[in-house]
């Protein structure tokens, strides 16, 4: 049994590029220590490459970001659920919850869609952090 958390990666894949380039707000906020972590994993060029072809590829969809991402990971991941996988879903209120499990409903994306997804996955995967934790507490190790 495994039980899949950030599937949103910590955000990240509901953000623009552009936030990167500015202040920020909330948790990704330059000034925030929570922020400083989350743009030492995520705002790394081939990520930020990438978060452009992401909105366009949920537009084509017809899916906001989180849904494809939730999607994604829930219909064509490794996750098996007769094995008991799961999703960890978080949301800071009640209508992002409800939005989510409204999406979840939509099931499985487009085979077209899951390709797209797959192709930007092998251009970042060099890139990308294997968790939060892990990543980040490497990183400060090898400082």
């Amino acid at each position: 049994m495994f039980y899949a958390y950030s599937p949103l990666a910590g955000g990240f894949l509901v953000k623009d590029a552009a936030l990167f380039s500015s202040r920020g707000a909330g948790r990704w906020a330059k000034d925030n220590p929570l922020g400083q972590i989350y743009r030492s994993l995520y705002g790394k060029p081939a990520l930020l490459g990438v978060l452009e072809e992401w909105g366009a590829i949920a537009q084509e969809a017809g899916a906001s970001r989180a849904a494809l991402a939730y999607r994604w990971v829930l219909y064509h991941s490794a996750l098996k659920g007769a094995l008991g996988d799961g999703c960890i879903i978080g949301a800071t209120r009640t209508g992002q919850l409800e939005e989510t499990l409204h999406d979840i409903k939509d099931g499985p994306l487009p085979e077209g869609t899951v390709e797209r997804i797959e192709k930007i996955w092998e251009s970042v995967k060099h890139e990308a952090p294997v968790d939060n934790y892990h990543s980040y507490v490497g990183r400060k190790e090898k400082m």
